[in-house]
């Protein structure tokens, strides 16, 4: 006996020992050779989403299959692009693609990961081939804190003098490397269009166009003859029409300058000025130049030609457009705008939330009917039948019988709702605009049992990006999540999914508004009347006013309801929404709340450049904004998505006012930094950001311009140390530098105080900060006194 057992563990040790040291199978080379060209003149913007083109060369036998190209917009975010491929034997193919957004963390010049995969038939069945040249990117990064300038123009040499500007990069964009997927173009900040023939491109490519400027990109458009022809679909949205050709002056140009401009006239194609659009400037009585808001972004236009001598070699016009440019509302796409990892912000601020799934919920009475029956049964019924019968021996297997049956009870109640059925959190937030629900959304699945899991998503309305759990440099993402782009939807595949394992996706959400509420309110003597009606197709569990840092509650409404508002409040003007006392505090024990708080302070936080200084009404419902779906399977959802519109009360407010911190509405516009965290703990004005140089604004309430006012005071309470502040002097146009050290500073009546308020309400004060490393930051708290006079 001995002898056999010796026999079997010898030859056990020689399978483990042998058996590790056996050769892993070579993969499949195939005859194909992959060349990339990606983004614009070879460089990509960090995180953001560029264009790509992968060019295919098979010099071997007719191949057919997937490639799946890799990417990580950030840290912790990343996944997979499935494409299909049929190259016959002999020939070549080039795709072009959008890319989500890439980062450099785990390249070196020394080792880079592969990031290209081919795979012959279908990726699922994981036949992976080899193939020659590049695999994986390879480009240049732009920094976080660069803006870039995008030109379609005939002759980039024409706009020359931009390069001079700091913090610029300039790119020249070729029709072959334009994208077909607004996407594609993310990576852009502002697209000059000088005397370019869009009408050239494919219509894929100029919807593209159109599809990023709504989404939240600058479109700046120069003049050029025939304009409606070469424009093409992008003409219509132009909030100028160019019809006729005339002779302008040039003053309007020395705004940037001091200097005469050499040149006294310039060419000018103008007309009809759409409804809504703003003219900035105007050469006689004809507008020079003109902006229209166009879904979160801006569209910015001239009468006259970008690139045209002798405008475009003389000194002063680089200065002159960075002050055009920055007329577009940075605000409106700041989160895209700080400098910032987007993607890794808005999952700790928000996304993370929706992770959480009800835990299972034991009323008193069934733990007390479950402990009765274990006791009775195992007690007092057991002991007398057991002894009746004579059969006390059976009580080793009986008794972990009845405990192993009761805690199946008790698993059974507290998994039922996780065990039938696959879950489905969604949160999202959404800010009406231009009848579009522009904001972000989060979907999170929960796993009945482990394996492959599949979401459909509407690609045209949500750029999903997978979250990454545990991510490193090395970890290849197409082994978590795989996307397959379909005719109207994209298919995210997450591979391999454990038991009740969570898999969450997240990100930029866009849909044409079916609705809006209808707000008719009046707000006199601190008395709130009127009407609001629900024209949306969802029922609101809870709405509310939003105005400064109060929330007021109005009730539910169903879609297509009226509902009749009249109350007392403690304010006597309406003020653009301030960060809530509570948002973002966790409730422990309330799960909804919690959600609920969440998406009201990641909305301030994300969205707070599209409050556009006026208070908001709120909805939370528990309808899908934008759907998302298992395929193949049959998933309960749990649905909680905040919709904001603006509106504007009548008020007849009329005498003394002092607008405190809160009542304000402010916003930082990076210069020459980084911002990594706002609102922390809850206070606009604490924030994490590099050493750099960055403009803070504060704007009056919608309700008070426009009308008489006195400024009494203004007053600065300050609370950091290696900052620089100095506010700007709106009728000397220079900066007046405010001493270092001080905890308050105020301007009064006899300091002309009124200079350091524009036309439309605003305060702007340079931050200089110089921290050498501490990146916590205390911007000034604001307070102005004054009066509304008739």
């Amino acid at each position: 006996m001995y002898k056999y057992i010796k026999v079997v563990v010898t030859l056990i040790i020689f399978l483990l020992i042998f058996g590790n040291l056996t050769l892993p199978a070579k993969a499949k080379s195939v005859n194909i050779n992959v060349s990339i060209d990606a983004g614009f003149d070879g460089k990509v913007k960090r995180g953001r989403g560029f264009p790509a083109s992968i060019k295919l060369e098979n010099n071997g036998e007719a191949f057919s299959g997937d490639l799946l190209i890799q990417y990580t917009p950030s840290y912790n975010t990343g996944g997979a692009m499935s494409l299909h491929v049929e190259l016959p034997e002999g020939s070549s193919k080039t795709y072009q693609v959008s890319v989500p957004g890439l980062i450099e963390e785990g390249q070196s010049s020394f080792q880079v990961m592969q990031t290209i995969h081919l795979y012959e038939g279908s990726w699922k069945k994981g036949n992976e081939v080899t193939f020659k040249g590049e695999k994986a990117f390879k480009p240049r990064y732009i920094d976080y804190s660069d803006q870039v300038i995008g030109v379609l123009s005939e002759n980039y040499d024409r706009v020359k003098e931009w390069r001079t500007l700091p913090a610029i990069e300039l790119l020249p964009l070729k029709k072959e490397q334009l994208p077909k997927q607004g996407l594609g173009l993310d990576m852009v900040d502002y697209l000059v269009v000088d005397e370019y023939a869009v009408s050239q491109l494919d219509e894929t490519q100029q919807v593209a166009i159109k599809d990023w400027v709504r989404s939240g990109g600058v479109l700046v458009a120069g003049a050029a003859p025939d304009a409606s022809g070469s424009y093409g679909l992008l003409y219509p949205i132009l909030p100028m029409k160019m019809e006729v050709e005339s002779v302008g002056e040039t003053s309007f140009l020395l705004t940037a300058t001091n200097d005469q401009i050499a040149f006294k006239q310039i060419n000018l194609f103008t007309g009809a000025v759409e409804a809504g659009a703003e003219i900035l400037q105007k050469s006689g009585n004809l507008p020079a130049t003109i902006k229209k808001d166009f879904g979160r972004g801006t569209i910015l236009q001239t009468s006259f030609s970008l690139g045209d001598q002798p405008l475009s070699t003389w000194e002063g016009y680089s200065s002159w457009f960075e002050i055009f440019i920055d007329e577009a509302d940075k605000s409106s796409f700041s989160s895209n705008r700080n400098g910032q990892d987007l993607y890794d912000q808005l999952y700790w601020e928000f996304a993370e939330t929706n992770e959480y799934f009800p835990a299972a919920n034991y009323s008193v009475s069934q733990i007390i009917i479950i402990v009765l029956i274990y006791l009775i049964v195992l007690v007092p019924i057991l002991y007398f039948v057991l002894r009746k019968l004579d059969k006390r021996e059976h009580s080793w297997w009986v008794i972990p019988t009845l405990a192993v049956v009761m805690s199946s009870i008790v698993f059974g109640l507290g998994a039922k709702d996780r065990i039938a059925e696959p879950l489905m959190n969604q949160m999202g937030f959404f800010k009406v605009q231009d009848q579009q629900l522009n904001g972000y959304q989060a979907n999170t699945l929960l796993s009945n049992r482990s394996g492959e899991y599949k979401l459909s998503v509407p690609k045209d309305q949500y750029r999903a990006a997978p979250h990454l759990n545990n991510n490193s440099p090395n970890m290849d993402a197409s082994l978590v999540a795989v996307t397959e782009e379909k005719r109207k939807e994209n298919e995210i595949t997450f591979r391999e999914v454990g038991y009740w394992s969570s898999k969450t996706i997240y990100g930029k959400a866009q849909k044409e508004s079916e609705g809006d509420f209808t707000v008719k309110l009046s707000l006199k003597n601190n008395q709130l009347t009127g009407t609001i009606q629900n024209g949306f197709p969802y029922d609101f569990i809870e709405l509310f006013i939003w105005s400064g840092s109060q929330k007021i509650n109005i009730g539910p409404l169903k879609a297509g309801e009226t509902l009749q508002v009249n109350q007392k409040i403690k304010q006597s003007f309406f003020t653009a929404p301030a960060m809530l006392s509570n948002s973002g505090m966790y409730q422990q024990n309330n799960l909804e709340k919690m959600k609920m708080e969440r998406l009201q302070y990641a909305s301030f936080v994300f969205l707070n450049g599209d409050f556009d200084n006026q208070p908001l009404v709120g909805g939370i419902t528990k309808d899908a904004i934008v759907d998302v779906n298992m395929v193949g399977k049959n998933e309960k959802q749990n649905n909680l998505n905040l919709i904001l519109s603006s509106f504007v009360a009548e008020s007849d407010f009329m005498g003394k006012f002092n607008l405190k911190p809160e009542m304000l509405n402010t916003r930082v516009e990076v210069v020459n930094g980084v911002i990594h965290e706002k609102g922390i703990n809850g206070t606009p004005n604490e924030m994490m950001m590099e050493d750099g140089e960055y403009d803070y604004i504060i704007q009056l309430p919608d309700q008070i311009r426009g009308k008489n006012i006195l400024i009494d005071s203004l007053s600065l309470q300050m609370n950091g140390q290696m900052l620089q502040y100095s506010i700007f002097n709106q009728v000397t146009r220079k900066y007046v530098p405010i001493k270092e050290n001080q905890n308050t500073v105020s301007f009064k009546k006899e300091d002309q105080v009124e200079q350091f308020f524009s036309r439309s309400g605003e305060i702007l004060i340079k931050v200089h900060k110089n921290s050498k490393g501490d990146p916590y930051v205390y911007l000034p708290q604001v307070t102005v006194k004054g009066e509304v006079t008739p």
